[in-house]
């Protein structure tokens, strides 16, 4: 059987030594250290939040720096399309000028060839002529 005497009061006054002494030398430390080690992990949460949402932020304006410089890339080009275009007209018009004005004087040259050959050979038709006859007849004409 259990006896209740003088020593049970004297085991419930050093349980209550001990547990005020382990609460004093190693559950309070403890707990400082984790409340701390729990304020480093909130601000470090607080922290990676802030950089996420700046990061998101400088994502977007990236994406928005860049679909601008799309949109001006995609003009510039266009206009330097155009450009290119009007260049290429004015000088097709230029070549297709100058084409003319040479077709023009090399037919003005074949018909002043032309005009030539048949002044020399009219002038020369009837000694051709002549000459055909009397080769032909086998006698000179005269």
């Amino acid at each position: 059987m259990i006896d209740i005497d003088w020593t049970l009061g004297a085991l419930i006054i050093n349980f209550l030594v001990l547990v005020f002494l382990l609460n004093v030398v190693l559950f309070r430390p403890i707990r400082k250290a984790l409340k701390e080690r729990q304020a480093k992990l909130d601000a470090q949460a607080a922290d990676i939040s802030l950089l996420e949402t700046q990061g998101q932020d400088l994502d977007s304006e990236i994406k928005d720096k860049l679909a601008a410089a799309r949109r001006e890339g995609g003009g510039v080009r266009e206009a330097l399309k155009e450009e290119g275009a009007a260049a290429e007209a004015s000088l097709l018009a230029e070549v297709k000028r100058e084409v003319d004005l040479e077709w023009s004087r090399v037919e003005q040259q074949i018909k002043e060839d032309m005009a030539r050959a048949r002044k020399t050979l009219k002038a020369e038709a009837q000694s051709f002529a002549q000459l055909l006859a009397s080769k032909i007849l086998g006698r000179e004409l005269s």
